[in-house]
């Protein structure tokens, strides 16, 4: 097969034109040189000679969410096949065993390779049986392994911005979810009204001012405990379509709850508090800068949490509550997100996990990392208007 078989003639050239050709889609995938970067780094990877191997490194790499994955395929085939019929590999799996080698080559003659348009290797073969058709497995896969080549560099200056839309319904929701938490009383004992113990000595203190009549009692009580809050925010490439609420309800939180602390993470966890204190004093336009590796990369939720606990563990204590915004979707070793979820469900008094793919009917939380996460979760949901936020600590029971 020739060159000219393909739209343009290098390999670099049809990674180019394939990115512009996705940009102009009606899902409009957010495609860059960084990304055309990174199909290279992930076509290393593979086969070239192998056109389902191509198409699913690439796959990892162009998809940000479920709904360009669902078409990435068509669009793969109509752009580097063009007239060509997409393969069909009804001939393979209908094939006997004596007649397999025969499917098999003329499936991968039905297989142009992308070796053969870079010129840049000679013709390998295919060794394997290929299976064109859609993978499940490897659908569900794909978010887990593409942050491997979609990292940030750190030296650039990342800018967030908070939206501002219904950001007093938000307001309202952030309250009444403080007010619906219930810490119990602290085992001190605070003056009060009203109490449990008679203060002798504020009583006999108050008499002098009324000629030694003790008319103003005063009594002592134990003080309602104020709950802590620590949100995590998942800013990796995964999650850019659902981070705008979410930083919304981060930003509302801080402004009707002092004791909060927000954290944003990706390939690296970053401590935004500070400037969520800032931004909440601006009437336009509040957003996050110099965020570096912690926003828009890959993900490492393990480790991250790991590094949360150990460096900022004196937060995390039996009056914090902590919710993690992710979808779940990590590269790490599960036996590092295990570690780090037992210690935070330890030191802390409740533990949510906000999932925005729990809204997606074909997803499944024991497919990944969430199967280790779940048995630590005092509450496992999806919100994403002021409503469901709201409701997240609604009848949570406190662990402490």
């Amino acid at each position: 097969m020739s060159l000219s078989d393909f739209p343009h003639g290098s390999l670099l050239e049809n990674l180019v034109a394939f990115s512009e050709h996705l940009r102009h889609t009606v899902q409009k995938f957010n495609l860059g040189p960084q990304e055309v970067q990174d199909s290279l780094l992930a076509l290393e990877a593979v086969h070239l000679g192998n056109l389902q191997e191509v198409r699913q490194a690439l796959k990892l790499v162009m998809c940000s969410n479920l709904e360009q994955e669902r078409v990435f395929d068509d669009l793969f085939f109509q752009f580097f096949l063009q007239s060509r019929q997409r393969p069909s590999s009804s001939n393979i799996r209908s094939a006997p065993p004596g007649t397999l080698e025969e499917a098999q080559e003329t499936t991968q003659a039905a297989q142009p390779s992308l070796s053969e348009a870079s010129n840049s290797q000679e013709d390998q073969g295919n060794k394997g049986l290929m299976r064109p058709d859609h993978d499940t497995t490897a659908d569900w896969a794909a978010p887990l392994l593409k942050a491997m080549f979609s990292r940030t560099a750190g030296a650039e200056a990342q800018e967030v911005e908070i939206p501002q839309e219904d950001l007093e319904a938000m307001l309202q929701a952030a309250t009444q979810m403080v007010n619906q938490v219930r810490l119990g009383r602290s085992r001190g004992w605070v003056l009060a009204s009203k109490g449990l113990r008679f203060h002798l000595r504020r009583t006999l203190r108050k008499a002098l001012h009324t000629g030694g009549d003790p008319i103003y009692p005063a009594w002592q009580q134990h003080p309602k405990r104020q709950p802590r809050f620590l949100f995590v925010l998942d800013g990796s490439r995964s999650m850019q379509d659902y981070t705008d609420r979410l930083l919304q309800f981060a930003l509302a939180l801080r402004m009707r709850c002092n004791r909060v602390e927000v954290f944003v993470f990706s390939t690296q966890l970053q401590r935004v508090t500070r400037q969520l204190e800032k931004a909440k004093t601006l009437t336009m336009r509040p957003r996050l800068s110099r965020l570096g590796q912690a926003w828009g990369g890959g993900t490492s939720i393990g480790e991250n949490l790991l590094q949360l606990e150990r460096q900022y563990g004196g937060l995390i204590r039996g009056d914090s509550v902590v919710i993690i915004a992710s979808d779940g979707l990590d590269t790490g070793a599960t036996e590092i997100l295990d570690l780090a979820l037992r210690k935070i469900y330890q030191r802390s008094a409740a533990l949510i996990w906000l999932n925005p793919l729990l809204n997606s009917k074909d997803y499944d939380p024991r497919a990944n990392c969430m199967k280790t996460a779940l048995p630590y979760l005092d509450r496992f949901c999806s919100a994403q208007n002021p409503e469901e936020f709201a409701r997240l600590t609604y009848q949570l029971k406190m662990r402490r």
